[in-house]
């Protein structure tokens, strides 16, 4: 199991929600004052509300990990179904697989989880997870893959044992901002994942967002 040097335990949930503050006042004043204040109030309202309204677009297609001290989102690859339910029971924040197969008996699992940072080192998590491997696993191979995030720096690899499991992890770091690092892996067992399958993978990847 991925675990990097630090964990943030937490239930993850689904949610996909739009929120919004307004509050303002008037004072008292002339006609042509308060006819300009409405004006003003008139504009906040629009940029607000046509803001909101291209944020609810993408909140409605994308799904929510969140806990006390984050919030991340991430989409779901076409043909490929997510559960926070059953993910939880194998210590992770969120699972994906096919939409023919369940958790249990699936070939491939796509897995999200989020971990507290120790450093901006993120490579050396990823080091860790190397040397637990070899630890566990004395037969364990690893090779580069190439899976890219457009804003956060990617560290990606794969981990595996010739005929047995292919595990492919890559860790996210979204900046000095976020405490968290956020780790994204997908296991397939007996052979190397199919094109279908990485593209799904790297789709999962490119969708992360780190809001909170």
């Amino acid at each position: 199991m991925i675990k990097g040097r630090a964990k943030i335990k937490v239930k993850a949930r689904l949610k996909a929600e739009i929120e919004g503050n307004f509050s303002g006042c008037i004072s008292s004043g002339g006609p042509l004052e308060k006819i300009m204040k409405s004006a003003k109030i008139i504009i906040i309202l629009c940029l607000i509300f046509c803001g909101e309204s291209a944020l609810a677009a993408e909140k409605l297609d994308s799904l929510l990990i969140y806990g006390d001290n984050f919030t991340v989102s991430a989409q779901e690859p076409n043909g490929w179904k997510a559960d926070s339910t059953n993910a939880a029971s194998y210590h992770e924040k969120l699972a994906f697989y096919q939409n023919k197969e369940n958790i249990q008996n699936a070939r491939t699992v796509i897995r999200i989880q989020v971990a507290a940072k120790t450093d901006e080192n993120t490579i050396e998590d990823l080091n860790y997870d190397m040397e637990t491997y070899r630890k566990q696993y004395p037969k364990v191979q690893f090779k580069d893959v190439s899976v890219k995030h457009a804003a956060y720096k990617a560290y990606p690899k794969l981990f595996y044992v010739e005929n047995s499991f292919y595990e492919y992890v890559t860790y996210l770091n979204p900046g000095r901002n976020y405490h968290y690092n956020i780790i994204v892996s997908m296991n397939v067992q007996k052979t190397e994942a199919s094109k279908e399958e990485m593209q799904a993978y790297s789709f999962v990847v490119e969708s992360i967002r780190a809001l909170k």
